[in-house]
C-alpha cells in the first residue's frame, strides 16, 4: 500500500507542478512519523499538522484520500439493518447509496426533512443563554444579545455543546451516524458538535467567521452535518460552496500554492462553472451534509444574524489537536449507545 501510495503522489506532484524531479518525500516521512506518534501518545505534533497541508497541496489531496483508504483497512465499518430510520427521515440500503453517491459527486447533499419547530425553538432559547467567545482573541465570555451584537461571531463552548441532552441524541441519531460511516469507508468517531452566531456587526467579509472561500483539514477525512436553527436568507449569512471541489485533483494548482489561505471570490471564478457556485439558504430547521475539503465560507450578512450546529464525524483523530469531549450530563440513550459504539465515542469521555 506504501509503495502504490508514493507512486500515485510522485506522479501527481509531478503533474501538478510540471517537473520530472523526484518530489521530495520528506514530508510524508514526517506526516506517518507524526501519525506513529499519534497512536503511541493520543498527539499530533505540529510538523505533522504542516505536512498534511503540505501534502494535501501539493498532491491536490490525492495523498489524504489514499491515505484515508489506509485507515479504512483497520476499522471496516459495521453492518447495519436494511432500514434506519432517524432525524433525516427513513432510508433503506439503496437510499443511502443514493445519498452517498451524490456526496461523492458534489461533495453536498441537501434533505427535504427538518428540524421539528420545537427543537429548533429549544435549541435556538438555548444558544441565547450559553455563554459565547468572540474575536479578536476569544478569551471574553458573554451572551449573544441579538438587538446589541458586540462581534461579528459568537462560538460557544464545545464542552458546553456535548452535554446538551437535545445535542446528543442528534449526534447519535442513526441515519446520520451512517451517511458517515458510508462516506468515511469505515467505522466513523464522533469528532465535536460546534455551534455559533454570525451577525451583520461588520458589513464587510470577515475572516474570523470564515466569510472567505476556504477549505478545511483538520483531519484526513470527515463528514460535517450542518443544522440552521433559524431561518438563513440571503441576507443573513448563507453557506456557500463550489460543487465538486472536494475531489481529488478537483483545485487549481496556482491557488493550492497559496496552502491554507483564504481566497476571494474574484480569484475562484476563472476556474469553476457559475452553476458550480452554490448558496444554500434555507428554513428554521434546514439540514445538509457536507464534505469541507470543498472550496466553501459563510456569506457576509446584510442584516440579522444566523445560528448554525455542526456535527463533525472523521475516520481518525490524527492531525488536528482538540480537547477530548467531557460528558457530565448524559442521556440513558446517549450513554447505551456510547457503550455500545466504542468506535464512536473514542473521543467522549464520561465523568461520571
Amino acid at each position: 500500500m506504501k509503495e502504490k501510495l508514493k507512486k500515485v503522489v510522485k506522479k501527481v506532484i509531478g503533474k501538478i507542478t510540471n517537473r520530472e524531479e523526484k518530489p521530495n518525500l520528506s514530508q510524508e516521512e514526517i506526516f506517518r512519523q507524526g501519525y506513529d506518534a499519534f497512536l503511541k501518545t493520543g498527539q499530533t505534533p505540529h510538523d505533522a499538522f504542516m505536512a498534511n497541508i503540505n501534502l494535501f497541496c501539493s498532491t491536490n489531496g490525492v495523498f489524504n484520500e489514499a491515505f484515508n483508504d489506509e485507515l479504512k483497512l483497520t476499522n471496516p465499518p459495521q453492518p447495519v439493518p436494511e432500514t434506519l430510520q432517524g432525524i433525516a427521515g427513513t432510508y433503506t440500503h439503496n437510499d443511502f447509496i443514493k445519498v452517498n453517491q451524490e456526496l461523492n459527486e458534489k461533495g453536498y447533499v441537501h434533505f427535504e426533512k427538518k428540524l421539528s419547530k420545537e427543537l429548533c425553538e429549544r435549541l435556538y432559547n438555548y444558544a441565547l443563554n450559553a455563554p459565547a467567545r468572540i474575536p479578536p482573541d476569544y478569551k471574553e465570555i458573554i451572551k449573544f444579545n441579538p438587538d446589541k451584537p458586540l462581534a461579528e461571531i459568537y462560538r460557544l463552548d464545545i464542552q458546553d455543546l456535548v452535554n446538551n441532552a437535545d445535542i446528543q441524541q442528534l449526534m447519535i441519531d442513526p441515519v446520520l451516524v451512517n451517511f458517515a460511516r458510508n462516506y468515511l469507508g469505515c467505522e466513523p468517531i464522533f469528532d465535536f458538535p460546534a455551534m455559533w452566531w454570525s451577525t451583520a456587526f461588520k458589513k464587510e467579509a470577515s475572516k474570523e467567521a470564515a466569510q472567505l472561500y476556504h477549505f478545511d483539514l483538520d483531519r484526513v477525512k470527515w463528514l460535517k452535518i450542518f443544522f440552521y436553527i433559524n431561518e438563513v436568507t440571503p441576507e443573513n449569512g448563507p453557506h456557500c460552496y463550489i460543487e465538486g471541489s472536494h475531489k481529488p485533483n478537483a483545485k487549481p494548482a496556482e491557488l493550492l500554492k497559496r496552502a491554507y489561505a483564504r481566497i476571494p471570490d474574484e480569484d475562484l471564478k476563472p476556474y469553476y462553472k457559475p452553476e458550480a457556485f452554490k448558496v444554500a439558504c434555507g428554513e428554521a430547521g434546514s439540514m445538509f451534509i457536507g464534505d469541507t475539503k470543498a472550496w466553501h465560507k459563510g456569506m457576509a450578512l446584510k442584516k440579522g444574524h444566523r445560528l448554525v450546529l455542526e456535527l463533525e464525524y472523521t475516520s481518525s483523530l490524527f492531525v488536528a489537536n482538540y480537547p477530548k469531549l467531557e460528558v457530565v450530563q448524559a442521556s440513558a440513550g446517549f450513554k447505551e449507545f456510547c457503550a455500545k459504539n466504542k468506535t464512536f465515542a473514542t473521543n467522549i469521555h464520561f465523568k461520571n
